[in-house]
């Protein structure tokens, strides 16, 4: 099998999904890169700046093949926003820089634009690269965003893909494989059929469903049973949590080792796979979202919210009846 080349550059983050990816287990990252999976081996991560030992000019003459054509295939994967470096310009500086070349300063956004054509599926890894996440948070003052914005939703990569989104603050590790893995086998050919997408790009199969339907707390909500302090064992929707306006399968599936996971642990959910967070109606995170929002299952703006505000107010009175 000809190799598939990691491209894995970093925007405006923190480095919590590398944490994340580097926790994996099932596969991970090291059975991944190793081949323990054999339509899946022979991945090489040829770019990260946090975990590769090459360092300066020869860390960046990776980055120079890879527009050269000599690394084809590989994926680009982006962690943590994209700056607007044009506004960062008109104030004399800029925001995200990864190196220099020729004692230049070249930005994230400088290799995103010279890679993005070449890469056989572009992937944002995270929030904050899905959406804008934190960085995006109000005032933003970097004019942050996602990837998709920054490339345009026409954007297309070699395979014929659309940005492809794995949002999460962070996402488990899990997540990160199963997507890689997944675009992998359809580089290999061994998939055929482009993966499932939601409105936001994300992949269908880790994004699929409401954290609060597969809450291992929700059969409480169901029977009217609530956590009024947190420690109480029962939904903690009165506590803040938004699970019922967020798609995400950490309830289920756990955050990593088949543990873990907010709710699993006493937190309300914060909505951190969805565009928006942390702004409103994700926070305040500790207080209950807007009450057309658990009505609906969705937020205020969404393309769903007017086609399921037409049980809003059944869902409604429901909610405040077992309150009172």
């Amino acid at each position: 099998m000809k190799p598939i080349n990691l491209i894995w550059l970093h925007g405006q983050s923190c480095s919590g999904d590398t944490v994340s990816l580097i926790g994996a287990s099932e596969p991970s990252l090291l059975d991944m890169l190793t081949g323990i999976l054999p339509e899946v081996g022979d991945i090489r991560l040829a770019f990260h700046p946090t975990i590769m030992a090459s360092w300066g000019e020869r860390a960046l003459r990776v980055l120079d093949d890879a527009r050269e054509g000599k690394l084809d295939p590989f994926l680009l994967i982006v962690e943590g926003s994209i700056p607007d470096e044009e506004q960062a310009a008109r104030q004399g500086g800029l925001f995200c820089a990864v190196g220099d070349r020729a004692g230049k300063l070249v930005t994230a956004n400088e290799l995103l634009l010279e890679l993005k054509d070449r890469a056989a599926a572009t992937i944002a890894i995270g929030t904050c690269a899905s959406f804008g996440g934190i960085v995006a948070g109000k005032p933003n003052p970097t004019g942050a965003k996602g990837l998709m914005d920054f490339l345009g939703k026409d954007y297309r990569s070699a395979l014929g893909l659309p940005v492809i989104n794995v949002s999460g603050c962070p996402a488990s590790g899990d997540n990160y494989i199963k997507a890689l893995a997944y675009i992998a086998l359809m580089v290999r050919g061994v998939i055929t059929v482009p993966p499932e997408l939601d409105l936001h790009n994300r992949l269908k199969f880790l994004h699929g469903e409401l954290a609060h339907h597969i809450c291992p707390r929700g059969g409480y909500f169901a029977v009217g049973k609530y956590s009024y302090r947190f420690g109480d064992p029962y939904c903690m929707v009165w506590l803040g949590c938004k699970g019922p306006i967020s798609y995400c399968q950490v309830p289920r599936d756990k955050f990593a080792g088949h543990l873990g996971g907010c709710t699993t642990v006493g937190s309300p959910c914060i909505g951190c796979t969805e565009p928006g967070f942390p702004d409103e109606p994700f926070s305040p995170f500790f207080e209950m979202a807007p009450a057309e929002s658990l009505a609906t299952g969705v937020t205020p703006g969404s393309p769903h919210f007017i086609k399921e505000c037409a049980t809003a107010q059944e869902h409604l009175f429901h909610l405040i009846s077992r309150r009172i």
